[in-house]
């Protein structure tokens, strides 16, 4: 029987250097975030030879394509593939005793004016998948807009704001979730990815549970959510209250003063702010032997923990090597909205 192995496979400037890396690397970790956060990939060097502060010292701004490769690892015989994406290189640390460095690369690139560089631009009568195209060409990446919902507006202003963080905020106006990974923004509704089947199920007392913890609070949660509107020009009022199922151990209620044009408007509005309130509410982290499955932005259910039990989200993903773990940050999924 072979020994269960997993390795790194990693690509600079498009040149495969997995050979020559593998007789210095003494780790690795890849975190991917569901929203709101870059991916990263780090690396761990041995470096008693000097190697890699002189001739094999990367260079800045240089790009990394990285995979974690299994071989054996769910069945004798098997070799699985994960790809972490496209990094570009954003640090370079080293320290002594014993002499290592550590390479850290971001999946937003410096190498862009995504974020950093501040600018001032207006739209007239726009969807958000328009202004997310054009954020994206700008930088030099592709759009993948995952998401039926595409709210319009008369007129959209950027002011003095990079055009991640301006378009960070117009998704979470629109209740809608944005990251950036493998040279793409990706822009998605959390409830369609909460729906999908969930990708295993975590069994409290099974071998492959390293470590646990859990939370729950009621601190920011409510509910229910309150959408009203007046029309000055019309004089049209709109008033719309949505009351979570299975409500939270708190009378509060979320009020929202936003234009909504209709009630069914409305009614989308409540939800999507509600949802952004209460999706904390239940969280739960494992440290697993490694799984290649376990990838933000899909669902596990949770087995054996009382109260706790259910589908859970995943928000964080950390694959790390050197033995091959996943530490893996959920939030349990709301169901009805």
């Amino acid at each position: 029987m072979q020994a269960r192995r997993a390795k790194l496979k990693l690509q600079y400037d498009n040149k495969d250097i997995s050979a020559d890396l593998a007789p210095y690397l003494l780790s690795f970790s890849y975190s991917d975030h569901a929203s709101g956060k870059a991916d990263d990939l780090q690396i761990s060097l041995e470096d008693r030879e000097g190697l890699w502060i002189s001739d094999w010292l990367p260079d800045k701004g240089a790009t990394l394509k990285a995979a974690l490769v299994t071989e054996h690892w769910t069945e004798q015989g098997k070799t699985e593939e994960l790809p972490f994406g496209i990094f570009e290189i954003d640090t370079f640390d080293g320290k002594s005793l014993p002499s290592t460095v550590t390479i850290k690369g971001l999946s937003i690139p410096e190498s862009t004016s995504l974020r950093g560089e501040e600018k001032t631009k207006s739209w007239e009568k726009v969807k958000l998948s328009t202004i997310a195209q054009d954020i994206a060409t700008n930088a030099g990446l592709t759009l993948f807009y995952d998401t039926d919902d595409d709210p319009e507006e008369d007129r959209v202003e950027q002011t003095e704001q990079s055009d991640l963080a301006f378009l960070q905020k117009m998704c979470e106006d629109a209740g809608l979730s944005l990251k950036v990974t493998d040279q793409q923004i990706v822009i998605f509704d959390d409830a369609k990815y909460e729906k999908r089947e969930p990708v295993m199920t975590i069994k409290r007392g099974q071998s492959y549970i390293l470590d646990h913890s859990f939370s729950s609070s009621v601190r920011d949660v409510y509910a229910a959510c309150r959408v009203e509107y007046r029309d000055a020009q019309n004089s049209d009022n709109i008033s719309y209250t949505f009351n979570a199922p299975n409500k939270p151990a708190t009378g509060k209620t979320l009020v929202i003063n936003e234009r909504v044009s209709s009630i069914a408007e409305a009614e989308r509005l409540a939800k999507k702010k509600l949802r952004q309130k209460n999706k904390e509410e239940t969280k739960m982290s494992f440290s697993l032997l490694g799984d290649i499955r376990l990838l933000a932005a899909c669902t596990v259910m949770v087995e054996g923990y009382g109260k706790f039990d259910g589908k859970y989200f995943i928000e964080e993903a950390t694959h790390t090597g050197s033995g091959y773990t996943v530490k893996i940050d959920l939030r349990r999924v709301l169901e009805g909205y």
